[in-house]
């Protein structure tokens, strides 16, 4: 569960699962079960969407990596971008890529994206805003002492 253990008790968990292999994968199945049973008991419908969530992020990463973003995180709340938020990102930086540094037209863009509907006139707006602020960034960096 612990790969790199970075305190006591992450130590003692990781010695005790690496005494035998059954003993851990039966741990992961009660770890699970005790985490259902929590959002089952939970009263609020907010708090079993987020344990919901938790336990698919817990299946898709598994254990190691599901205890490495819980120790990055520290009981923060974030919110994640939706999909096509996430979606609109890559596609603006694909954008700016293929625009700034390979100085492709927006017809090329496009061919590239495989995308003939590609809205050029939002994306280029986003490309110039992005070169504006990457141009920001650098010249504060140079700028410091």
């Amino acid at each position: 569960m612990y790969s790199n253990p970075r305190n006591i008790f992450q130590s003692k968990v990781e010695n005790i699962l690496n005494e035998n292999k059954d003993q851990n994968d039966l741990f992961q199945v009660i770890f699970q079960l005790t985490q259902f049973l929590t959002f089952e008991k939970s009263p609020i419908k907010g708090d079993i969407d987020q344990w919901k969530s938790l336990m698919e992020l817990y299946s898709t990463f598994g254990s190691t990596q599901f205890a490495r973003i819980i120790t990055i995180m520290k009981g923060k709340t974030i919110n994640f971008p939706t999909e096509e938020e996430f979606q609109d990102c890559i596609i603006t930086s694909l954008c700016y890529y293929y625009k700034e540094i390979m100085n492709l037209s927006w017809d090329e863009i496009k061919e590239k994206l495989k995308t003939p509907r590609l809205n050029s006139i939002k994306y280029g707006i986003r490309v110039r805003q992005l070169r504006s602020f990457i141009d920001e960034q650098l010249l504060q960096r140079l700028t410091k002492k």
